[in-house]
């Protein structure tokens, strides 16, 4: 799995399977049972940070290269989005109300983005899920709305799904209360991988199922 992210070319099981192989090593290299260690974290805690921090050091290239491409293509838009949300806003136009859109990480922004910058009332509800909108706005970068600006009244029902373990997935509400429902998912998964796990996460379904029109 290592390999495979460190090519970008991940292999992301789900949580049970993963939950699973871990245990199943765990008991062949002699862990001891859940919860008969307490006490020692404390002692362990410094060597842990130090070989944490040399595991970091040594994956610095993956973790960097991890990282890159969503950065890059999230400048790319800030810098020249437009034909993105006048393609998107084509698209919602042709269809018959009602219309949910779903975005992924930077998908989330450019759903965002274009419903705050034109009204479409075919739209009842936005679903965003490991998106870094909220990061944006917070920080003066979105382009159709200037913090601390209020969410517009045309923009529909949010939903926003993020994981904690998800570096890149933000929560909303805080920033527009009584706009956004953040529902947090486990896609037991250690970042980057849960990043790209959502789609694995039965949570997911559940979540969208009850909110569709």
């Amino acid at each position: 799995l290592a390999a495979a992210l460190a090519e970008d070319a991940p292999l992301v099981p789900d949580g049970t399977a993963r939950d699973a192989a871990v245990a199943a090593l765990a008991a062949r290299m002699g862990a001891r049972p859940d919860g008969s260690e307490r006490g020692i974290g404390s002692l362990l805690a410094r060597p842990a940070l130090r070989i944490a921090t040399g595991q970091a050091v040594r994956r610095r290239r993956a973790l960097t290269e991890a990282a890159h491409p969503a950065a890059a293509d999230i400048m790319l838009y800030l810098s020249r989005g437009e034909p993105l949300r006048r393609r998107l806003r084509e698209l919602i136009g042709k269809l018959e109300p009602p219309v949910v859109v779903i975005g992924h990480s930077l998908g989330g922004i450019i759903a965002l983005d274009t419903l705050v910058t034109a009204p479409l009332p075919q739209v009842e509800l936005l679903v965003t899920v490991g998106s870094q909108g909220p990061f944006l706005y917070e920080s003066g970068a979105l382009p159709g709305l200037v913090h601390p600006e209020p969410l517009p009244d045309h923009v529909p029902d949010w939903l926003n799904l993020y994981d904690p373990r998800d570096l890149l997935g933000y929560v909303g509400a805080p920033l527009f209360p009584g706009r956004v429902t953040d529902v947090a998912v486990d896609n037991r998964q250690p970042f980057p991988a849960a990043h790209s796990a959502y789609w694995t996460n039965p949570a997911i379904y559940r979540a969208l199922a009850g909110r569709l029109p």
